[in-house]
């Protein structure tokens, strides 16, 4: 076999591996958010934010150690990784925003769809950030 195709193949092994974590995480994210908002009325925007502080510090364990199999942490590569999930939750929070105020969809439902758009380009730098910043 090909040296690119092989290497394409544990490339979509790792999306695949990012998929899982990542939908396993959203899921309990979205238990989290719905216990804040629905159970203890928080306002949505305090509850999303208090989920995506949890849920960022997770996916950076997580998808270090099992999607790109890197067991060396560090400062840097933590910093970046919650830089990029800054940018996600910026863009998510404005597809939240936005489906809430000019679509009207429910603020239960808003952000399950948020992340179809994110999740992309999230993979690719956080591949970026944890196996070519290894040496930490």
């Amino acid at each position: 076999m090909s040296e690119k195709i092989i290497n394409a193949k544990g490339k979509v092994k790792e999306f695949i591996k990012f998929n899982i974590i990542g939908i396993s995480n959203f899921a309990i994210s979205q238990l989290l958010y719905l216990t804040l908002y629905l159970g203890f009325k928080f306002h949505y925007i305090i509850a999303y934010t208090i989920t995506s502080v949890i849920s960022i510090s997770a996916s950076y364990i997580l998808n270090s150690k099992l999607t790109f199999n890197e067991n060396s942490y560090s400062f840097k590569k933590f910093s970046l990784s919650v830089l990029i999930y800054i940018f996600e939750y910026i863009l998510n929070m404005g597809i939240i925003i936005g489906l809430v105020k000019f679509f009207n969809i429910s603020k239960v439902i808003a952000p399950i769809i948020a992340p179809i758009f994110s999740t992309p380009p999230v993979f690719f730098m956080m591949r970026n950030v944890i196996k070519k910043n290894s040496k930490g």
